[in-house]
């Protein structure tokens, strides 16, 4: 017989599952934690739809992307999910559709075309003449707006893209163009270089 001392230790597994803890023994993550997105009490998938949960297809349709770039979208922003096995035994998706919505409201506005007052980044690092990076140097330094619109394609659904102002572009240009002209000033008084004088002529001259 086992003595109270000898007993083997125990712990409680996924779904109410008691465990013999002996050394030597490990035990695999999903038999002491329960798979992720399973009944953690029964360690078994769920087969009810909850009540605050949409499906995956239903979340990509509100938010006006492809099914995968929903998912990956979502993932990303943590939002809270579950799988659920159907009749079919398949595991589907279901998403909370109030943090859903909340996160379609934060989103770009959909937009069918660019509005002509508004340029994209290569072209704003034409006009300014600058790297990407420093671009959105200015962005951050508050020299520039940066307007983020979402624009839908067939091939690759609902992409976000970065705009600019064009007239404060121009206006950051110019700035930058007398800056520069600035510096280059200052480089030559004091490297020394004499500047470029137009000659004089003396008074003699036109006579010879």
């Amino acid at each position: 017989m086992w003595s109270l001392d000898r007993l083997p230790r125990t712990l409680i597994g996924a779904g109410g599952v008691r465990l013999i803890d002996m050394p030597g023994v490990v035990y695999p993550r999903e038999v002491i934690a329960g798979r992720k997105g399973w009944d953690r009490r029964s360690g078994r998938p769920y087969t009810k739809v909850p009540e605050w949960g949409i499906s995956s297809r239903e979340a990509a349709r509100l938010m006006g992307c492809t099914l995968a770039s929903a998912r990956a979208t979502l993932s990303r922003h943590k939002v809270r999910r579950r799988k659920v096995q159907g009749d079919d035994k398949v595991m589907r998706l279901y998403w909370k559709k109030e943090q859903v919505m909340a996160l379609v409201e934060s989103r770009a506005p959909l937009a069918d075309k660019r509005p002509p007052k508004l340029i994209t980044v290569p072209e704003a690092l034409a006009i300014l003449k600058v790297a990407r990076s420093s671009l959105y140097r200015y962005v951050q330094r508050g020299r520039l707006r940066e307007v983020k619109m979402r624009f839908s394609s067939p091939q690759r659904g609902a992409r976000v893209k970065s705009l600019f102002v064009r007239a404060e572009v121009r206006k950051l240009a110019v700035y930058l163009r007398a800056l520069r002209e600035k510096e280059r000033e200052i480089n030559l008084l004091r490297s020394g270089a004499p500047e470029s004088k137009p000659e004089r002529s003396e008074p003699g001259d036109s006579q010879r």
